[in-house]
């Protein structure tokens, strides 16, 4: 039971990870990228991979902790490939943030022309106005060139792929994309993302879009967590998490102690602190970030939660044109929050919809709240 709440297993996702592999160690390289929502699996399938890949060096690296200015984002993502190619236990990975360690491993490197460009970069860091270009661009050559000479090939996983991108805000980096070659024969990318469109757009990847659970995937998960609940009660915790793999955990896991699926979603969802909350909370501040505009971003969607409208039924809420609200509409298009059907604007997920709904109609509490207050919020649902 424990092993299937850490982990929802996707065998399908998997079995197309396991080809892509398969296909690199025999010479054809593909970089894979595996988009989706926010918390829908994509860092659990992408470890559970790497912690299954054979006969090549499995590499993970979270662009949402690794700095990125291209001084330290240099020095820490070659410290990451030496420290998974070394396989050194974690109490050791920050000795590879630092360059003064990273030099010291010449010997064990053995290959005259990795190490070289570990020198490219401290001679640039000795610099007053080091070339921040040649800087990633020798963090990336790195593991093709230790590759090529040691006769390894390295698998990099890129989990939050979107980060990356960060590094264009830099002067001397115009595309960081372009510095990267996908063509290397020793090296093979996959990308974790929940910018959708962003990813899609680069036209790098094979690209393969993780979806909700599927009714019996969730039923499965449901049941290895309540036991032995009634059909009709998983049936209701698919339906209110709409096959989302933390809210339908989170929901099964209250349910143990309401048992009232409809109470335990809605005690996840409005009261602070609790996963599912939490999730829409950060969820939302992820979308504002990446977007523009954050007033009328947020006065949008709150209305988009509450009904879906057409483009000039939302202007005139807002008080706004409909030239001003069809631009800041696509921003939030652009990053995967809403999306258009039939001329009218929906929420991409419905759980972080009906969270905005209820909390901006004041159902939000610190403590559970009674009986009577969750029924009011029920007829929201």
């Amino acid at each position: 039971m424990a092993g299937k709440e850490a982990f929802v297993r996707r065998d399908y996702y998997l079995n197309l990870l396991d080809k892509s592999t398969d296909s690199f160690k025999k010479g054809s390289a593909k970089n894979i990228a595996l988009l989706g929502a926010r918390k829908s699996g994509k860092t659990s399938i992408l470890k559970e991979h790497l912690k299954n890949a054979k006969d090549v060096v499995a590499v993970y690296i979270d662009l949402g902790k690794i700095s990125l200015n291209p001084e330290n984002f240099s020095v820490e993502f070659i410290g990451n490939v030496i420290f998974h190619c070394l396989k050194k236990p974690l109490r050791e990975y920050k000795k590879f943030l630092l360059l003064e360690n990273i030099v010291r491993f010449e010997d064990e490197l053995k290959s005259k022309n990795a190490f070289s460009l570990v020198k490219n970069v401290e001679n640039e860091l000795l610099k007053i106005k080091p070339n921040q270009k040649l800087l990633v661009e020798s963090a990336f050559r790195f593991a093709e060139a230790w590759g090529k000479e040691a006769n390894r090939k390295f698998l990099i996983a890129l989990d939050n792929f979107e980060n990356l991108l960060d590094l264009n805000n830099f002067s001397q980096i115009k595309d960081v994309i372009s510095i990267i070659d996908f063509e290397a024969r020793n090296v093979s990318y996959i990308a974790a993302s929940s910018a959708v469109r962003q990813i899609l757009a680069l036209k790098k990847f094979e690209c393969y879009e993780i979806k909700n659970l599927e009714k019996n995937e969730a039923a499965e998960l449901v049941k290895s967590i309540t036991g032995k609940a009634e059909q009709k009660t998983v049936d209701e915790i698919f339906a209110l998490s709409n096959g989302h793999p933390l809210v339908t955990i989170s929901i099964s896991k209250k349910y143990n102690e309401t048992k009232d699926a409809k109470k335990a979603f809605l005690i996840e969802l409005l009261q602070k602190n609790n996963s599912v909350y939490n999730y829409c909370n950060e969820s939302l501040n992820y979308y504002y970030n990446r977007a523009r505009g954050q007033t009328l971003l947020k006065t949008i969607l709150k209305t988009i939660a509450n009904e879906e409208l057409r483009l000039s039924e939302i202007a005139k809420k807002i008080y706004r044109s409909a030239p001003v609200t069809k631009s800041i509409i696509e921003r939030l298009m652009e990053v995967d929050v809403i999306y258009k059907k039939d001329n009218k604007f929906y929420f991409a997920d419905n759980v972080l919809r009906l969270w905005l709904k209820l909390t901006s109609q004041g159902y939000e509490f610190d403590e559970i709240p009674d009986d009577k207050i969750l029924d009011e919020a029920a007829k929201e649902l």
